[in-house]
Order: C-alpha cells, then sequence, then structure tokens
C-alpha cells in the first residue's frame, strides 16, 4: 500500500512518461495482463490509457490489473488515463520511495 507522499513522488517521476498501453473494448485480458507484467518488471511505472471505444470504466480495469496481477499499485487516474507502479521482482528498484 503506497502513502500518499510516495504517490505524489510517483506522479512527479511519471510526469514526463507517454502511455505504453492502451485498454480496448475487449478490456483487461490475460495477454494484456501478461505484457503488461513483462512491461512492469522492465520499467516499473507506466501510463496506461483506456481507448474511447472502450465500454470499461476505470474503477473496472484497475480492480481487473490488481486480480490478475500480484503487487500492482494504481497511484493515480486522470481522465482515461492512469498511473500503476510495481517495484522489479528480478532487481532494484530504480525507484526509491520516500518513507
Amino acid at each position: 500500500m503506497l502513502t500518499p507522499k510516495q504517490r505524489q513522488f510517483l506522479k512527479a517521476q511519471a510526469h514526463h512518461l507517454k502511455p505504453v498501453m492502451h485498454i480496448g473494448k475487449g478490456g483487461v485480458t490475460a495477454a494484456l495482463a501478461t505484457e503488461l507484467d513483462v512491461m512492469l518488471e522492465a520499467l516499473e511505472l507506466l501510463k496506461i490509457k483506456l481507448n474511447q471505444n472502450s465500454s470499461e470504466e476505470i474503477e473496472t480495469v484497475v480492480a481487473g490489473l490488481q486480480a490478475q496481477m500480484e503487487g500492482v499499485e494504481h497511484v493515480w487516474t486522470i481522465g482515461k488515463t492512469l498511473l500503476v507502479f510495481r517495484p522489479s521482482r528480478n532487481k532494484p528498484t530504480g525507484y526509491a520511495l520516500p518513507h
């Protein structure tokens, strides 16, 4: 669970990032979760965009991601863009979170 201070830190770090994944009308699928797992292992902090043609709500997408992927933290949402974080399991994290 992230503290408000940690969320603020991650939001500042993600300011320059572009969305690397788009979720369409298919919603959160097993294939999408597998691809996102690989991306999170490499990048740790990702922006995800919910496409206009998607009938999914942001809350449903977040719940689906957290159900299919262990340790994913929802950091922030603005409009149809959400920010997720998971520290790498195989290497030291690139984001030293404040306490």
